[in-house]
């Protein structure tokens, strides 16, 4: 199981309102230094699951009916941030 925080700071870096579907880019500093895998019987950390702080990217987009979702995802926890 998971404990923690796990700290999120999003940002808007592209918004195409004109297209169709209507998209927006969000790019984002996930912290998860906080944010830890247990073992559930001991609570103990498991060894190597430690977390850092990686660059995530979303695309929400516009449905027909006017809801905004998030379409698609990816972390990339190689690159720090």
């Amino acid at each position: 199981m998971r404990t923690g925080t796990l700290v999120s700071d999003p940002t808007v870096t592209a918004v195409s309102l004109d297209g169709v579907p209507a998209t927006v880019e969000i790019q984002d500093c996930v912290d998860a230094t906080g944010y830890r895998l247990v073992y559930t019987k001991t609570k103990k950390v498991v060894p190597g699951s430690g977390g850092g702080r990686h660059l995530a990217t979303a695309t929400a987009t516009r449905y027909p009916d006017g809801r905004w979702l998030i379409s698609s995802g990816a972390a990339f926890e190689d690159q720090p941030c």
